[in-house]
């Protein structure tokens, strides 16, 4: 949505005194626009709006979502017992996260307002890594032990009310470890004299603490988990990450590999500052720059080929293009595969194989047309098959350099994401230029 339109909106719904489409529209804005919307209010408006994010119910759901600038505005005119009433309100593993972009001081007043075992909690959490499973786990988890009877666990899950929503119920020992998990179908269907240790599945995937955030969307998407129990290297269970916790890593991940590939900074959004923008695009765009100079030096090589057919040059965009294309979709979905753990480094030549076969194949398919067009466009028999041959030879390339390229630099340790596109964009060009104009210097006889 344009900016313009959204502070419209904004102005509106603030005269009208519409809070629940307010909380709506913010919660559906990226933090950068409110960032540019609050810049954009007057101070009037802007405290209707702070006083709309009093209400801990509305601010519960959208500030945790702000930049840290906005959020030391905002606390800086909320009221401090307003401001307490909402952390109290909020999950340990959100309130974690808002405090992550808070200032140390605000954080230590409010840690030291809470009750001791909220503020053991959220401490907990916020020792942990914030990349990691332990980062983004609720330490609110529901257990029951493992001698309990199905009937006292129904009971007890009746009662509950400070935990998160139930998916499953994670069964512990004595020393809290975590042996089983029940369902809360197969908790319904079980007989109430029944034990928890009889009726549980052994069969549990746990999260460790220390895993990345990657790694837990990937288990997670892999399984269609709804949640995943969080447990340290003895298999005490630590907490729970819902399905909720990870769409934003889900979605993070997502946007870097799309702004790595693209050579864009993750942090860019379509309002960011001219001048910033222009710092996050320059170096990608004069590493580009270089290659494209490689691949003119590829034509230079055959200069005298095109000074004698000059119509030669009419058709190397369409080579090189349908390299890079070629090229791009093979390293989407190699990228794709790698970020979500459906390809391994052990079996990668399978998948290598296969788009082999897809790149010839494509290679053969628009090889033939273009061979035909260049035929009844110039009339020359031999053009066309220069065309096809090189085309097949370039989408071969592309596809091997596409699925090459994100494996060698996932073994090496490297963000497949980073530097992929240009170096695939590389081989393609130089490749289908060599190719074709090292096809029409043999054949140069047949063309002229």
């Amino acid at each position: 949505m344009a900016n313009g339109v959204l502070v419209k909106i904004i102005s509106k719904l603030l005269r009208v005194g519409s809070a629940e489409k307010l909380e709506k529209v913010l919660r559906t804005s990226f933090p950068e626009e409110i960032k540019s919307i609050f810049s954009q209010l007057d101070h009037s408006q802007k405290n209707v709006l702070f006083n709309l994010l009093f209400n801990p119910k509305v601010a519960s759901r959208t500030v945790r979502d702000f930049t840290p600038e906005l959020l030391e505005e905002l606390f800086n005119h909320m009221p401090w017992e307003t401001a307490l009433e909402l952390v109290k309100k909020l999950q340990p593993d959100d309130a974690a996260d808002l405090f992550g972009k808070l200032s140390s001081e605000k954080v230590q007043r409010f840690l030291t307002s809470l009750d001791p075992a909220q503020k053991n909690q959220i401490s907990k959490l916020l020792a942990y890594d914030k990349t990691t499973a332990g980062g983004i786990m609720n330490s609110n988890v529901f257990s029951l032990s493992q001698t309990a009877t199905v009937q006292e666990a129904i009971e007890a899950v009746r009662t509950q009310t400070q935990a998160p929503m139930i998916f499953y119920l994670y069964i512990i020992d004595e020393q809290k470890h975590l042996v089983g998990i029940v369902s809360l179908r197969q908790l319904i269907m079980s007989q109430p004299s029944a034990v928890l240790k009889d009726v549980m599945s052994t069969n549990v995937s746990a999260i460790l603490v220390n895993q990345s955030q990657a790694e837990v969307a990937q288990l997670m998407t892999r399984h269609n988990f709804l949640a995943a129990p969080v447990v340290d290297e003895e298999k005490k269970l630590l907490g729970v990450i819902t399905v909720d916790d990870v769409m934003g890593v889900i979605q993070e991940e997502a946007t870097q590999n799309l702004y790595r590939m693209a050579g864009v900074e993750k942090d860019e959004r379509v309002f960011t500052p001219i001048r910033k923008s222009i710092k996050n695009r320059a170096t990608w765009l004069l590493i580009n720059l270089a290659t494209c100079v490689l691949a003119a030096q590829v034509v230079n090589i055959f200069e005298g080929t095109i000074q004698k057919v000059v119509m030669l040059a009419t058709f190397l965009p369409i080579v090189a293009s349908m390299g890079g294309i070629s090229g791009s979709q093979t390293l989407t979905i190699m990228v794709r595969g790698l970020a979500l753990g459906e390809v391994a480094i052990s079996d990668a030549w399978k998948v290598i194989v296969k788009e082999l076969y897809v790149g010839v194949a494509n290679g053969v398919i628009n090889g033939l047309v273009m061979a035909i067009v260049a035929y009844y466009w110039k009339g020359v028999p031999v053009l066309g098959l220069v065309l096809m041959l090189s085309m097949i030879g370039n989408l071969f390339i592309a596809a091997l350099v596409g699925a090459l390229v994100p494996i060698g630099l996932k073994t090496i340790k490297i963000d497949p994401a980073v530097a992929s596109a240009v170096i695939v964009t590389t081989f393609t060009d130089c490749f289908g230029f060599f190719s074709f104009l090292g096809l029409a210097t043999l054949l140069v006889k047949y063309l002229v």
